[in-house]
Formats: structure tokens, C-alpha cells, sequence
């Protein structure tokens, strides 16, 4: 999925979608390309995906949604990209806690996180 990048403003950056939606993501010094892309491919919109179709599965089928058991469920990502992303929250709370205290306190808040799950050298 393409993306552009029309402006970057106080450590945000603007993502533009191909169909013109768009959105902001909070942007660090420490951000690798990798870590930019994997942002912008998780939040990009719905209607924007494609994929192949399953052989199981067929136009008109009837399904009943379940949660996958949590011993099934690997997540692919290494493990301090989990910890960090579980103690940055959704992209709600970061927004709610931005507008409740400020820009300069949740780039706080997200150094400490980084701090307490570094990086592997």
C-alpha cells in the first residue's frame, strides 16, 4: 500500500492514502523505515485492502464470528515492539492523553516506554 507524506509538524506526520483519506501518526527519533511502514499498514483504511479468497470461504456463506483461542494466536512482531505497543495504548488514548497533557509530556511518556522496552542491539 502507498502512502504519502505531505508534511511532518511537531513530530507527526501526515499520512495521505491513495483514495485521499488521511491521518496522522505520531513520529520518534528512533523510528526506523520498518517501523514507519508497519504504523502506516496497520491503521490504513479497510476499503483500501485487498487480499486472495480463502478456499473455504464463498460469496453468500453464513459464518459465526469467535475470538481464535489465545494459544493459537503468534504475534509475528519481536517481542519489546509488543510491550511498547501494548504500553503506548490505542491510538485514542494517545490523542485523549496528548489533548489532556500536552505534546511535550507524551513524547515523555513514550521515551520512558522505549526506556523500559529497549531495542535488541
Amino acid at each position: 500500500m502507498e502512502y504519502t507524506i505531505p508534511e511532518i509538524n511537531n513530530g507527526l506526520a501526515k499520512i495521505v492514502f491513495p483514495d485521499q483519506t488521511w491521518t496522522f501518526v505520531p513520529l520518534t527519533e528512533d523510528m526506523t523505515e520498518a517501523d514507519l511502514d508497519d504504523i502506516v499498514h496497520r491503521i490504513t483504511p479497510p476499503h483500501l485492502l485487498s487480499g486472495t479468497t480463502p478456499s473455504f470461504l464463498s460469496a453468500g456463506a453464513s459464518r459465526t464470528a469467535a475470538e481464535k483461542p489465545a494459544e493459537e494466536y503468534v504475534d509475528p512482531r519481536p517481542e519489546y515492539i509488543q510491550k511498547r505497543t501494548a504500553a503506548y495504548g490505542t491510538l485514542e488514548s494517545q490523542i485523549e492523553y496528548i489533548t489532556e497533557n500536552g505534546l511535550d509530556a507524551w513524547q515523555t511518556k513514550v521515551t520512558q516506554i522505549k526506556t523500559d522496552n529497549p531495542k535488541p542491539s
